[in-house]
């Protein structure tokens, strides 16, 4: 899964190190991505995996995408382009299981088979769906999908149609899901270091991909009593030496770690204080011996994961997938191999 820009980690060098790897092909949401990564040379099955648009469908002929139909209306957008340009094409559908997000309930299976039948220029390749609690294989409603979606797969199959591709399995599915998996697997937060929940770290160790750093340019001398920053939502409890750092909300960085984030320099955690500004950020240096100005500054993610992405994100009240997508939206990224 490389939507979003690989979450935040950048899409074409994402692919390169993935299609070394040798994976089957990549998961995009918008069409632009595969306008993208065609551009780059990359001849690998594109699926968009979450429906599409109308006006998207003569670029998803041109760069050879093979869509996902959620819903009757995609269909019908499908049949009405292929038969204008008298062409065939493949798609994938997604079914909906227990989400209540993208897919097409499984009461209106029957009217797409008719549909499908009707028209044989539309190939259905591929069925999925997308587990809610993959994490949780034993919860209720787990079962419950896997079962709705067990129950689509052999309505298809009564129906005559058997897709080549059979996939359920998120990062989390990958990791807990001990039974079937389908023939092919949506990997996703995972290819990245970071963990789709905090039990999944007794299961597998990733290392993360993503490191953020900056660097020390200015320090401060705050009296006990004085105040830092907007607000103010820093008082010096005691004589405080303040290091700012140039990263902050207008970087992706969340506001919301304002005086409970942290940082490593030294191999040693310093804490965030005061308010996150647009481009600055403050750390408290006092427990450090003789900071300078320079000092590399790890913000996220490390060689030796010193500021898990995991720890950062409940800090900041939300989670791994966003904290990447946001900070890899303005900070120049340099790829190392």
């Amino acid at each position: 899964m490389i939507k979003n820009d690989a979450y935040g980690h950048g899409l074409i060098e994402v692919a390169k190190a993935l299609s070394m790897e040798g994976v089957f092909g990549f998961g995009i949401s918008e069409i632009f991505e595969a306008q993208l990564l065609r551009r780059a040379g990359f001849i690998h099955p594109l699926i968009l995996l979450s429906g599409f648009e109308r006006d998207w469908l003569p670029e998803i002929k041109n760069l050879r995408v093979i869509p996902t139909v959620t819903n009757l209306l995609q269909l019908e957008w499908l049949i009405d382009f292929t038969l204008k340009k008298g062409i065939n094409l493949e798609f994938h559908l997604k079914v909906e299981t227990g989400m209540h997000r993208f897919g097409l309930p499984l009461e209106e299976l029957e009217t797409l088979f008719i549909k499908l039948k009707e028209n044989p220029q539309l190939q259905l390749t591929g069925v999925m769906t997308h587990l809610a609690s993959a994490e949780n294989p034993e919860s209720e409603l787990y079962q419950e999908q896997i079962e709705n979606f067990k129950r689509a797969l052999e309505i298809l199959l009564k129906a005559g149609f058997s897709p080549k591709y059979i996939h359920f399995c998120n990062s989390a599915g990958l990791i807990f899901n001990k039974g079937y998996l389908g023939n092919l697997v949506r990997p996703g937060i995972a290819l990245y270091g970071a963990y789709p929940s905090n039990k999944a770290r007794a299961y597998i160790k990733l290392k993360p991909v993503m490191t953020l750093k900056s660097r020390i340019i200015e320090i401060k001398t705050v009296k006990k009593g004085k105040s830092a920053g907007y607000g103010p939502t820093f008082i010096a409890k005691r004589d405080t030496l303040l290091g700012i750092v140039p990263v902050g909300y207008g970087d992706g960085y969340p506001r919301i770690l304002s005086n409970k984030g942290f940082a490593v320099i030294r191999k040693k955690r310093v804490p965030v204080v005061g308010t996150i500004s647009m481009k600055a950020l403050f750390l408290d240096l006092t427990e450090l011996e003789s900071p300078k100005l320079g000092e590399e500054v790890i913000l996220l993610g490390g060689e030796r994961e010193e500021v898990p992405a995991d720890e950062l994100a409940q800090l900041a009240n939300t989670i791994s997938y966003e904290l990447f997508c946001n900070l890899g939206r303005a900070i120049p990224r340099r790829y190392i191999e």
